[in-house]
């Protein structure tokens, strides 16, 4: 163990700064110090500065920040249990507590240390009135540095003490951490009188709270205590929704912390906590939300919903969402402004995570969120030229179960066939390339496929199938489509708008695809049945005379065999395209584009390989393929490594 070479000058001018606080920090020296700790210094070291910065703090005359960031490099290697050790004992207490950002986060860098072992963590949990004080700090500060290390250190404290699932009867996590706490932070937190009545006192506005924070200030506590709920429900879903201690819950009309948070706390007329507000029920959706999958264990009211779900739609709050959405005429017209952005946020997550749950909801809600979108994409060409799309309405559409946007198009509404390829635009050809890509696949632990028997709306097999439907209903809709894509991916100085016509190119090549399955008996279901093969050709005919099975096939149909393919194999843009020969491209436009374009190449000749030949001349096209593959993103070049340019195929 080493002692650095300064340690002994630092602790001579910290005790003559003790002894007379008027001196000044000789701040080279400490940051001297600071350079020679390392991690095999004599543990000594750090416990005897830690001693002496504690004792100093309380009367020192200048910034402290010198100090604190000493204790803090000089501490890096300590454990919690080291800092017990240390004689005198910090008062962590006392450091919450100063009026002074850095002192309070070397205290919360000092507590943060419980957060690496569950043992530790009980320690601190043991402790009333240390959890009440980093609760305190955290909600009432008003650094915003500070308190997000408050809330890092409070949740890494419940996050290491999250008992067994066998013990809390909640699901097992899929996180990294294995669970092996006791509960006990979680008890403090949420079973304390104290500690879980500042948690309502310093976030309520009421008269008579609490506190003497501001209304601002505890505007502000409000947004924090959000962020915690939100991680909290996802490992303890019954601490924050079930009643805790009813003496304090019923003080604020309440039943339990997420009613209290939802219900009560927030203002709406304050349009920045409403907004917020607004994005933490999107963030509840996330809990255990079922997607297109059933999940082994099922807490909520059915296998379409979830707990935070059935939350939100017993307390009316989904429903005031979708509301805002369909009628964006009950918000107040400068409220909206701020507010559509999250409502649509939260539609779209819904309809993503809950398909089957949203097909359930009555005609009167599935046509109005198809009207709206309509509307919303009436807009001229050259506001799609210029980028002015409808960006949350767009991502409302991307989220539908598909089944619901092939429903629309037996009426003449299908939105999807209101999106141009041309004029060019990213957005419209981010959100074509994820509805016709298909469902993704199922990589969600501790879940299974739905049955694809026809008791659901939708499933796995029906979006495959429906966005197989999708494509060819676009395609003959919008016949020159192919051309467009391919003309906007040779346009390099609109970057982002050619790659996205490449990355379209790859969500067709690589599509989740099936074909449509038999018609159902189910009469819950039978509005959303899919055509059949058979009565395929008589909802939407195909040019080429038959449906392709997969996207990587559906490349080798007319009109992408024309169109797609020549583009896919000839070599991509030179830097000669650029002013000064590459000079210009200072954003690396041709390279990304070049290896964009061959990752395309690449998993077409995978997919092709794996489906085998259905065409005539299938083996030429596959050498081909495999000859430009070999070439690389460049294609052929010369010895001397210039690009050759061939002719277009």
């Amino acid at each position: 163990m080493s002692i650095p070479s300064t340690f002994d000058a630092v602790k001579s001018h910290l005790a003559q700064v003790q002894q007379d606080p008027s001196t000044a920090l000789d701040v080279a020296l400490i940051e001297k110090l600071q350079l020679q700790l390392i991690e095999s210094t004599d543990p000594l070291v750090p416990a005897t500065l830690l001693s002496q910065i504690s004792a100093l703090l309380p009367i020192l005359q200048e910034d402290p920040t010198p100090l604190t960031t000493l204790g803090i490099k000089a501490t890096t290697n300590f454990s919690f249990t080291d800092l017990q050790s240390v004689d005198p004992p910090v008062n962590l207490i006392a450091g919450f507590k100063a009026p002074s950002p850095p002192i309070n986060l070397l205290a919360l860098s000092l507590l943060a240390k419980a957060g690496k072992s569950s043992s530790e963590a009980a320690i601190v949990a043991g402790d009333s009135e240390l959890v009440a004080s980093l609760v305190e700090v955290w909600l009432s500060t008003s650094s915003t540095e500070v308190a997000q290390a408050a809330l890092e250190t409070l949740w890494a404290l419940l996050e290491i003490d999250v008992a067994s699932h066998l013990e809390t009867g909640e699901r097992e996590p899929t996180g990294d951490r294995a669970q092996t706490g006791q509960g006990l932070m979680w008890r403090r937190v949420f079973k304390d009188k104290d500690v879980y009545g500042l948690l309502f006192g310093l976030c309520s506005l009421r008269n008579e709270a609490p506190g003497d924070l501001s209304k601002r200030e505890r505007t502000v506590a409000q947004g924090r205590l959000l962020a915690l709920l939100g991680k909290a429900g996802k490992l303890r879903w019954d601490m924050i929704s079930t009643t805790q201690i009813p003496e304090i819950e019923a003080k604020y009309q309440s039943d339990s912390i997420l009613h209290f948070a939802t219900c009560q706390m927030v203002q709406e007329s304050d349009v920045l906590m409403h907004m917020t507000l607004l994005s933490f029920f999107r963030e509840l959706l996330d809990i255990e939300a079922p997607g297109l999958h059933a999940l082994s264990y099922v807490h909520s009211a059915s296998t379409f919903s979830s707990p935070a779900l059935d939350f939100l739609v017993a307390q009316k709050l989904h429903s005031k969402v979708l509301s805002y959405y369909l009628d964006d005429s009950k918000l107040d017209p400068v409220d909206l402004i701020y507010l559509s952005g999250p409502v649509m946020a939260y539609v779209s997550r819904y309809a993503e995570l809950y398909p089957n749950h949203l097909l359930q909801s009555p005609a009167t809600v599935l046509d109005g969120i198809v009207s709206t979108i309509n509307r919303s994409l009436a807009i001229p060409a050259i506001q799609w030229a210029h980028g002015e799309s409808p960006t949350g309405h767009l991502a409302v559409l991307a989220s539908l179960p598909r089944v619901l946007l092939v429903e629309a198009g037996k009426h003449g509404a299908n939105p999807v066939l209101a999106i141009p390829t041309d004029p060019a635009n990213d957005e419209a050809l981010d959100v074509l390339a994820k509805i016709f890509h298909g469902p993704q696949r199922n990589q969600t632990p501790g879940s299974m496929d739905l049955n694809t028997s026809g008791q659901t709306p939708t499933d796995w097999d029906h979006e495959a199938a429906a966005a197989r439907i999708l494509y060819f209903l676009y395609l003959n809709e919008h016949p020159t489509f192919w051309t467009s894509v391919v003309a906007t991916a040779d346009v390099l100085v609109m970057k982002n708008t050619a790659l996205s016509a490449i990355t379209f190119m790859r969500a067709i090549v690589t599509a989740n695809w099936k074909l449509s399955p038999p018609p159902s008996s189910h009469s819950n279901a039978s509005r959303f049945q899919l055509p059949s093969e058979e009565n395929l050709g008589q909802l939407s005919p195909a040019t080429s005379g038959f449906f392709p099975s997969s996207g990587a096939w559906a490349v080798l149909t007319p009109p992408a065999l024309t169109t797609l393919l020549p583009y896919l194999f000839k070599p991509p843009r030179s830097y000669a395209d650029f002013v000064g020969g590459g000079a210009g491209d200072s954003q690396n436009v041709v390279w990304k584009v070049a290896t964009a374009k061959h990752d395309v190449l690449v998993v077409l000749l995978d997919r092709l390989r794996e489906n085998g030949g259905q065409i005539e001349g299938f083996d030429d096209i596959m050498r081909t393929l495999q000859q430009r593959v070999n070439e690389g993103p460049w294609g052929p070049v010369q010895s001397g490594g210039a690009q050759v340019l061939t002719a277009d195929l």
